[in-house]
């Protein structure tokens, strides 16, 4: 069994959120966690965790398209949210 731990290396979870207006990227910016992680599946379940929050406590569902995880749409339809959710590992 792989634990992925390795010496020095610990993980965070980076969010990417993108507005679309109109079709158009109009803003993108990245975000990433304050928490650290040993292990690569712990920054998988904070994701997992963080999703189904979303899912279950605000108006973002699953987003269609593969490179984003989460979308909200505007009453309009004209200015959508999109979120991707990624892992991103460094040495400490």
């Amino acid at each position: 069994m792989n634990t992925e731990v390795k010496q020095g290396r610990k993980y965070r979870v980076q969010v990417t959120v993108a507005i679309y207006r109109e079709g158009n990227l109009s803003y993108k910016s990245e975000i990433l966690s304050p928490a650290y992680y040993d292990r690569r599946q712990d920054a998988r379940d904070h994701i997992r965790q963080e999703i189904r929050e979303r899912l279950a406590h605000s108006r973002f569902f699953r987003s269609t398209r593969l490179d984003y995880d989460l979308v909200r749409y505007t009453d309009e339809g004209t200015c959508n949210t999109y979120l991707r959710y990624s892992i991103q590992d460094f040495d400490i």
